[in-house]
């Protein structure tokens, strides 16, 4: 899909590879969740250089470095709908979980928890079952934490 004018798994996984000459990892498929905003502090990291304080995303040096190694919970991603409605999405490895807020609304104007196994087309939104229910507030909750607690322990220690 063009330009990304959805939140769901069709429009926000995206390909990504990385080449380092000289790694040991050099062919190694990675499954773990990775996003867009973690390719510059890369490059920053690769090239030597610092990493801006208001830069988001987290270098994947350590990843590319060590393929295997646990990383991110979840990743983010946020798509308008119309001019006064904004999605904001966390996606971890099994759920996907979005909220659609209206410009200056405290609620969300709809919810939206899809279950990546069971449903990995997305198309059966489950966030009204009684089932889903302790699922779909823990990933509202880190959804509001952000993309920050959502990094790999190590990685948040080193960044605070």
């Amino acid at each position: 899909i063009w330009c990304a004018q959805t939140n769901f798994e069709i429009a926000t996984r995206i390909p990504l590879i990385v080449r380092v000459p000289g790694m040991d990892s050099q062919g190694t498929k990675v499954s773990q969740l990775v996003e867009s905003v973690d390719l510059f502090p890369t490059l920053c990291e690769f090239c030597g250089l610092p990493v801006p304080d208001q830069v988001e995303g987290s270098s994947l040096v350590p990843l590319v470095a060590q393929p295997n190694r646990s990383w991110k919970r979840a990743a983010f991603s946020q798509c308008p709908r119309g001019e006064d409605t904004m999605g904001y999405t966390i996606r971890t490895d099994r759920f996907r979980y979005t909220e659609w807020t209206r410009s200056g609304a405290n609620e969300p104007a709809a919810v939206e928890f899809y279950d990546r196994i069971s449903d990995p087309g997305e198309n059966d939104n489950t966030v009204d079952r009684p089932e889903n229910r302790d699922r779909v507030n823990e990933l509202k909750e880190q959804l509001h934490e952000g993309w920050q607690a959502s990094r790999p322990a190590d990685i948040a220690a080193k960044a605070n």
